[in-house]
């Protein structure tokens, strides 16, 4: 259990830890490519060392050195040397996996832990089953564990639903530059998370495969293309800037975070937005982004695109005077754990009230009424850091589990301790 202690520094300047996403999709597009990259500044997250053994049994060659981690590609074949990939929590390597596990010499079987068994799999499934892709279920219909046979892609029209995630169509884009033949991929509703679609493709470019994205309702991939080495170095991440941006708007600390990029493609910049909104003072210059806190507004915003960052922006209307509408959220019951439930459950611990309506979340900040809580994390590490930030002005916060923040950002525990827990 970590017992938070209230704030005692409020001006502060922190290293944003590297993207997640870049991370991930810059280490299976290089493992997917001709020749030797090179990815410098990796997030080595949990996701991430699941993802690198994953590759490692797939047969990929890859060496750890200092900020930097070297990738001798495969040209889109992979051979083996293990028949099971543990994919651990990474919804990710699961859902990329199993589009490109089926350019395996021979069959593998995908698993991961029991919340990631429990997360489903029957649309990524489908589409790879259009292109020509062998998978089969081995226990739950539409659920892992996964067994993705050596059949390649034939290519063709895939169609599928990107309510719930754009990891989908991540997945199948990538794949798509080695199948035998043209590939479209049509999304049948409205995609959420369309953000991590653009840096999936903007990726995919750098590595030298071009696909066109038509209003997100067609992607489409020629064949023929193949990947090829890259030196990428991976930019500061927004999802975990957001709760030390969090952390400024509870408290009206100053906090100057280094690294952040002011034109990225990561949709979780919005959170720059959502600060300002709600009445944080936030300025880049060169080299990150300040950002003060100050009496904080209500919000009301759609956060279709962006559900890594409601749980912070809820805990952030907890102390907002009035109510607050977080829109566009139900595929958040998806995630890790079911976060509309876990964030719910958090903030009514604090003595806040919180409740869905239709497909919006709905908090009734009340800052001087707020009051510490034993908090559940969920075993998922978006809860934990959300509300560890909230005990930064509540006498008695408790967060059951600090591991689990090593999904995303191992050294959470270390920077926070800047603020004086």
């Amino acid at each position: 259990m970590i017992r938070i202690s209230r704030i005692l520094n409020r001006d502060l300047a922190i290293e944003v830890p590297p993207s997640k996403a870049h991370t991930l999709r810059s280490l299976i597009l290089a493992a997917l490519a001709d020749g030797t990259s090179v990815v410098r500044n990796p997030l080595l997250g949990e996701d991430q060392l699941h993802l690198l053994e994953c590759l490692s049994r797939l047969g990929v060659a890859i060496t750890r050195r200092e900020g930097e981690i070297g990738i001798v590609g495969t040209g889109g074949r992979f051979k083996p040397v293990a028949d099971t990939l543990d994919c651990g929590e990474s919804g990710v390597a699961m859902n990329f996996l199993s589009a490109l596990a089926c350019l395996a010499s021979r069959p593998v079987v995908l698993t991961g832990k029991e919340g990631l068994l429990k997360r489903p799999v029957d649309e990524i499934v489908s589409g790879i089953r259009q292109l020509g892709g062998s998978v089969e279920y081995l226990d739950n219909e539409g659920l892992p564990p996964l067994r993705a046979n050596s059949s390649g892609l034939s290519g063709g029209v895939a169609r599928m639903k990107g309510a719930k995630t754009s990891q989908y169509f991540s997945s199948l884009s990538i794949a798509a530059a080695c199948a035998k033949a043209d590939v479209t991929i049509e999304c049948v509703d409205e995609m959420s998370e369309k953000p991590y679609l653009d840096i999936t493709l903007a990726m995919m470019r750098r590595f030298g495969v071009e696909a066109t994205n038509d209003g997100y309702r067609t992607i489409a991939v020629k064949s023929g293309q193949r990947y090829h080495a890259a030196d990428v170095t991976v930019e500061g991440d927004y999802s975990s800037a957001s709760y030390f941006i969090e952390a400024a708007a509870v408290t009206g600390a100053t906090v100057f975070l280094k690294g952040l990029e002011r034109e990225s493609a990561q949709g979780d910049r919005r959170i720059v937005d959502y600060a300002r909104t709600m009445g944080c003072a936030v300025e880049f210059r060169e080299g990150g982004l300040t950002v003060s806190g100050g009496p904080l507004r209500p919000i009301d915003e759609s956060f279709f695109d962006t559900p890594d960052l409601v749980p912070t922006v809820a805990v952030m209307a907890a102390f907002a005077a009035g109510t607050s509408r977080i829109r566009d959220v139900a595929h958040l019951r998806f995630k890790e754990c079911d976060r509309i439930a876990a964030v719910i459950e958090g903030l009514s611990r604090m003595g806040i009230t919180a409740f869905v309506e239709g497909n919006d979340l709905v908090v009734q900040g009340d800052p001087t009424g707020a009051h510490g809580g034993a908090i559940s994390s969920w075993n998922d590490h978006r809860i934990a850091m959300c509300f560890a930030v909230a005990g930064l002005v509540l006498d008695g916060q408790t967060i059951d589990d600090g591991a689990c923040v090593k999904k995303s950002f191992p050294n959470f525990w270390e920077t926070f301790a800047a603020f004086g827990r």
